[in-house]
């Protein structure tokens, strides 16, 4: 019986043990004309537009895998009082978004460096986590 129990335990909790997140710049994803469809405008979330084109808002992006979203901003939670602003993105839409904006930015003969950097670090960052079998 003991051994049922614990085959339970480990099928209910194996989703979980190779969660994962990787915690980003706003300017990982490229330029805000190529980011805001993804994770919004670079400026903080609670307001309404930006300031002076100069100002620099430190926003972060955690990218997630094997938990929710809801988890995630538990962990990373948004803090106006703070200036803490967090952007949260399930792995495989970040991927898909940088693959196609990469492709885009290609095909206008455009510096996509620094998207190919972040994809390259995401999918490295999960086949670590998923092959070691780790919590986050």
């Amino acid at each position: 019986m003991k051994a049922i129990y614990a085959a339970l335990a480990l099928i209910i909790s194996a989703p979980f043990l190779n969660a994962g997140e990787v915690i980003l710049p706003y300017s990982a994803f490229g330029p805000q004309v190529a980011a805001y469809g993804l994770i919004g405008k670079e400026w903080w979330q609670w307001d309404t537009h930006g300031e002076d084109k100069d100002k620099n808002y430190p926003i972060k992006v955690v990218v997630y895998w094997g938990q929710t979203e809801a988890e995630t901003a538990r962990k990373h939670p948004v803090d106006r009082a703070r200036l803490q602003d967090y952007r949260y993105v399930d792995f495989a839409k970040a991927v898909a978004h940088l693959e196609k904006a990469i492709k885009e930015c290609k095909s206008m003969k455009l510096n996509a460096s620094t998207m190919e950097d972040t994809l390259a670090l995401l999918k490295k960052q999960k086949a670590e986590q998923v092959a070691g079998g780790n919590g986050s």
